[in-house]
């Protein structure tokens, strides 16, 4: 299957809410507002596939979109991955995470990482798994206002774009803010 991977339009902004709100619903990723999506519109990639789907024949197919929210001059942030379920499998997301990266190194910036519950994707893009602990950058500022933070499971995924090689996670450190900073297990 052919994709293009491509800037997000506003025309793309219900199909990419109802895709991450699937996942969301499920407990596997934030929750995004329309107004959310049009707000960080500039920040979101869409892949399409061929035309064909049901809505517009004549229409290329939203197979899925991800984004790249840089946070500081240094430090850039893979988020809102998702892909529609019937398209897994085909490295749909591995392609988005590639033109996430692709634009982070465009724009200048030094590390990417992404937070997730599929560490084992990130790390066969590159990324490392490290503490959120050495992203004080994302856990001040956002981390404390997650409507997640008292059930964080995710883990901290990190890639340098300089070609250094982060630091191995120590043994015992801490990945995800519920257990870092407020010193427990997530809530189940």
């Amino acid at each position: 299957m052919s994709v293009a991977i491509r800037p997000a339009r506003v025309e793309d902004v219900l199909d990419m809410q109802e895709v991450i709100n699937r996942y969301a619903a499920e407990d596997r990723m934030l929750e995004r507002s329309r107004d959310f999506l049009l707000e960080h519109l500039r920040d979101f990639l869409v892949a399409e596939g061929p035309p064909g789907g049901s809505r517009a024949p004549s229409t290329p197919t939203f197979l899925g979109c991800c984004a790249l929210a840089v946070l500081t001059p240094d430090l850039a942030e893979v988020r809102s991955l998702a892909v529609r379920p019937e398209a897994s499998g085909r490295g749909i997301g591995r392609a988005l995470v590639h033109a996430c990266v692709a634009e982070a190194r465009r724009l200048g910036v030094r590390r990417v990482f992404a937070l997730t519950l599929v560490p084992e994707f990130f790390e066969r893009c590159g990324f490392m798994l490290t503490s959120l602990g050495r992203l004080p950058e994302k856990s001040a500022a956002e981390c404390p206002i997650c409507p997640k933070r008292f059930k964080c499971d995710e883990h901290a995924m990190l890639l340098h774009l300089d070609g250094t090689i982060p630091l191995p996670l120590a043994a015992g450190e801490p990945v995800g803010y519920t257990r870092l900073f407020l010193g427990r297990e997530p809530e189940v």
